[in-house]
């Protein structure tokens, strides 16, 4: 008897949508680019789809309701049968939070980067078919070795990230990290480099290196390392144009690693470090500082700042802030205002302080709400804005290269300096994902030609020959 021909099975569509931090969007390219080597087709999260996963973030509980947004969002778009995935971050900290019904299956940290075998698995709705998702999350420490994922192209992205590290051994008194995370591991630099090696032989000009606090980076290897070595040899990789850092603490921005980045920044070097550092200051009062056991004073974070400026001219320093951190005063947060005003800082991000469950800050008392916080909010945010304007005008006039991104609606290329800065370029699609030398002049008047479309916080790059 002559068997039938039978079909393969059907491939599943799969949309996998990231939150937060450029680590987070590192591991969400991980994650579909396994679901993309198997047998499964990668879909929009905004199309129809047989399985959609929400890789989460918890760095605020806005984050939190942002990830249950989504989940609750695909469940309305989503065929009968299909599954619904939340991921990462707010399922490993927040579980109790993250059971909605809506979700099928929670994956912590770990579990998330074997989502390819977690989806061949059945998945039994609270055990025994009941209305929450199943739960399977391991306790980060179980997990201390950190994974190595190779990615050979980010989809859709002219730069790539780079995760060299994660955890972190901090204890700030408002983060959720350490429960998301767990404590701080590093990739060993051959791993790293031969990654950033895929990434330029996949296309990309510009690589981002990523961590949870990548300052830290190097600590835990034997023999002991540092961002400042590894940044010296990725910049070495054939290919690659230049290497940017992602938010590194303020303590941890070494002399070392200063000289490093000028000794390689733009104009030295065939391949050099982006003229960009964001470090997370939260405060610029001693005493909020210290409630919220951050290692250094605000006078100590200035200073490396006024080294930074010294050091690399037209570097662009942006930073974190936290707005309303329980037991702030009035003065306090003046002398917040007062110290942005005098450092030599391009942008700020400032967030609305935030608590977290499971962290000491969220039982201290004094904590803001209603006008005075929203108050606080955008006067950091007004003063930011200033700040910017300042720095973006500062720029015109000078030379510099742009990788180009993206054709916008208006007809211009857009793209980025590598220090930061937003700028519209007249020129072919040619340039798409390529770094092109421009001279950088302000956005012409309304009606004297194309450029003239670019925004108030953008400069115009008139190519070089």
């Amino acid at each position: 008897m002559v068997e039938r021909d039978r079909q393969p099975p059907a491939r599943q569509r799969v949309a996998v949508i990231s939150l937060g931090c450029k680590l987070n969007q590192a591991e969400g390219e991980a994650m579909r680019h396994l679901c993309g080597n198997d047998a499964f087709d990668l879909v929009p999260f905004e199309a129809e789809a047989d399985i959609y996963v929400v890789n989460t973030c918890t760095v605020t509980s806005e984050a939190d309701r942002e990830g249950r947004r989504l989940a609750r969002q695909a469940r309305r778009r989503a065929p009968r049968n299909a599954k619904i995935v939340l991921a990462g971050c707010s399922a490993q900290a927040n579980t109790r939070g993250m059971r909605i019904p809506e979700a099928d299956l929670l994956l912590g940290n770990a579990e998330k980067l074997h989502l390819v075998e977690h989806l061949a698995r059945p998945i039994s709705r609270n055990g025994d078919g009941g209305p929450l998702p199943e739960v399977r999350v391991a306790p980060i420490e179980e997990r201390p070795d950190l994974e190595a994922f190779s990615i050979p192209h980010f989809e859709g992205r002219t730069r790539a990230y780079l995760k060299v590290q994660d955890g972190c051994d901090f204890s700030c008194t408002f983060c959720a990290t350490t429960l998301a995370r767990g404590a701080s591991r590093s990739l060993e630099p051959g791993a790293c480099v031969d990654q950033a090696r895929r990434l330029a032989e996949g296309g990309h000009r510009e690589v981002v290196l990523t961590g949870i606090h990548l300052g830290a980076y190097g600590r835990d290897l034997k023999p002991r390392g540092t961002l400042s070595r590894l940044l010296a040899k990725i910049l070495e990789v054939p290919g690659l144009r230049r290497v940017r850092l992602s938010s590194v603490e303020p303590g941890e921005v070494t002399r070392e690693l200063i000289r490093v980045a000028a000794r390689n920044a733009f104009g030295k070097a065939a391949s050099y470090a982006c003229r960009h550092f964001h470090i997370p200051v939260q405060s610029g009062d001693d005493a909020v500082l210290g409630a919220m056991e951050r290692n250094y004073t605000a006078d100590r974070c200035a200073r490396r700042f006024h080294e930074l400026a010294r050091s690399i001219p037209g570097v662009c320093l942006g930073a974190d802030f936290i707005a309303g951190f329980p037991g702030e005063s009035a003065e306090a947060f003046e002398r917040t205002c007062e110290w942005v005003r005098e450092a030599p800082i391009a942008y700020l991000h400032v967030f609305s302080y935030s608590p977290r469950e499971g962290t000491p800050a969220a039982d201290m008392a004094g904590r803001l709400h209603g006008h005075e916080m929203r108050r606080r909010v955008g006067a950091l945010r007004a003063l930011g804005a200033r700040k910017w304007a300042a720095f973006v005008a500062a720029q015109a006039g000078a030379k510099s290269e742009v990788l180009v991104e993206r054709r916008r609606e208006d007809g211009l290329l857009s793209g980025m300096t590598d220090n930061y800065v937003r700028v519209g370029i007249d020129g072919p699609d040619e340039w798409l994902g390529e770094i092109v030398p421009v001279r950088l002049e302000p956005r012409r008047a309304a009606g004297s030609g194309a450029l003239n479309g670019t925004r108030s916080d953008e400069l115009v790059g008139i190519p070089l020959g």
